[in-house]
């Protein structure tokens, strides 16, 4: 088996924030390595420490202990004259694109070469190639208002290619997009890497975005890796209360659901749902109803999977024969808490 070279090793990170009395520990000695060439995603709810831990890497904060490896060199120790060099290995793309609105979309992606002082006229023949490849090769001359969110993001995505990165860090890059946009920007940022081979660390709360393009994902609660794995071995069977969080409620409105709920399972197609009606099928064979909680279906590493939480009736003679059915059909069933 061929044996995966590390971009990114995190040893022991930990990241406090003095405060009035004290401190606030947001991260908890992380320990995280990312591969050459992968699309790894870090999720997390809102205040989790995800988008800290993204700044650490690139050392934009500087962890108050443990150490940051970028392809095999220590960043941690640098100067800041050395440190912002291998910046230009890291590029960066945020919620909010932060544009220059006063430069077109060629000037916006020349304007990390001129930084670096690279000639004018082949920043500009770079720039040019770049927008082509995000696809935006008719925009060029086009300022950021006159640009739609997906096309904006493509720009500061092609700006954060302009130095030839080894790394992408994309913090919650798409959370400010409609999802067709979103899907778009996600395929682009895929085929990047393919095409390109470079690592791409996506920091998200949406599992949806995760499970499109990433090929492992480490999920963190309260500053520490709660867990982390292959996505498809994650989605299937999430061995944390916070991985649970966030696979089993995907696209749930637990909002409209009062009080907790008895008798919930969360079934799993694998390779996609078949032409046979399952849900149906078990109703009618064992003359009982299912109340759907939510369902939805993602693309992972190339494969249809299907995910429904379904509750159950009160009754254990119906409620066991429709697991059997359920089991009987080759399909994952799992009993959870709905609340």
């Amino acid at each position: 088996m061929e044996k995966k070279e590390t971009m990114i090793y995190l040893e022991g990170v930990s990241k406090s924030f003095p405060q009035k009395r004290g401190s606030l520990e947001v991260l908890k000695n992380i320990d995280l390595r990312i591969e050459k060439g992968e699309i790894f995603g870090i999720i997390g709810m809102s205040g989790a420490g995800k988008s800290t831990l993204v700044r650490c890497i690139n050392l934009l904060e500087r962890p108050t202990s443990g150490r940051v490896y970028l392809d095999q060199t220590e960043l941690t120790c640098l100067t800041e004259k050395e440190l912002r060099q291998q910046r230009h290995s890291m590029g960066m793309i945020f919620q909010q694109f932060h544009l220059l609105m006063q430069r077109t979309a060629l000037e916006n992606v020349c304007f990390p070469l001129e930084i670096s002082g690279v000639p004018k006229e082949k920043a500009k023949t770079r720039a040019k190639e770049l927008l082509e490849l995000v696809g935006l090769g008719e925009k060029i001359g086009a300022y950021p208002s006159q640009l739609s969110g997906g096309q904006m993001q493509r720009v500061a995505i092609a700006r954060a290619l302009a130095t030839e990165p080894k790394v992408l860090l994309c913090d919650e890059a798409t959370s400010a997009l409609d999802p067709n946009t979103t899907s778009g920007v996600l395929r682009l940022l895929k085929d990047i890497n393919e095409r390109l081979g470079i690592t791409i660390v996506v920091i998200t709360h949406e599992m949806s975005v995760i499970q499109q393009i990433c090929h492992r994902v480490a999920i963190i609660d309260a500053g520490e890796i709660a867990e982390m794995g292959g996505v498809e071995e994650i989605f299937r069977a999430p061995k944390t209360q916070a991985g649970r969080e966030l696979v089993y409620h995907e696209g749930a409105n637990r909002e409209a659901i009062e009080g907790p709920m008895e008798h919930c399972y969360r079934v799993v197609f694998r390779g996609g749902i078949s032409g046979e009606p399952i849900l149906g099928g078990m109703m009618l064979k064992c003359n009982g109803v299912a109340n759907i909680l939510s369902a939805n279906t993602r693309m992972i590493e190339g494969r249809v999977y299907g995910q429904m939480m379904i509750q159950l009736p009160e009754d254990k003679e119906t409620r066991e024969k429709m697991l059997a059915y359920l089991k009987e059909k080759e399909v994952e069933v799992e009993e959870v808490a709905y609340v």
